[in-house]
């Protein structure tokens, strides 16, 4: 049974875990390889904190816009330590919903970290 699931996990970044920025070690060292940039389906919004960007899901029928993220694939043995070490509160991993219409999983923000935060959709992933 094990032979059949995958070993490998795919996970959708943004901010400063994207290619060439201050973050993507934290992916890199951890043999994580970019599969392929991919868009949000076009319900979010991204906030500034800082050095980290948080992606927040609009409530239905609110305004959203579709983002561009990276798709990473990191071998599943080492999940657990970039939890540990790259993903730190009030960001989180959770389901991203593409402009496919699939979900991967991927970073997003709580959303009372952003209530007093700068919109910062314009600028994209």
């Amino acid at each position: 049974v094990l032979k059949s699931m995958s070993m490998m996990f795919h996970i959708a970044v943004a901010g400063a875990h994207l290619s060439g920025l201050p973050l993507n070690h934290q992916l890199t060292e951890l043999g994580a390889k970019l599969l392929r940039t991919v868009r949000t389906a076009p319900v979010y919004k991204m906030y500034s904190l800082g050095p980290k960007p948080a992606l927040i899901r609009q409530p239905a029928g609110k305004p959203g816009s579709s983002i561009e993220l990276e798709l990473w694939e990191m071998p599943i043995d080492k999940v657990g330590f970039f939890l540990r070490d790259g993903v730190k509160e009030p960001l989180g991993i959770g389901d991203v919903l593409l402009e496919d219409q699939s979900i991967v999983k991927g970073f997003i923000g709580e959303a009372y970290a952003v209530a007093a935060a700068p919109d910062i959709t314009e600028y994209g992933g």
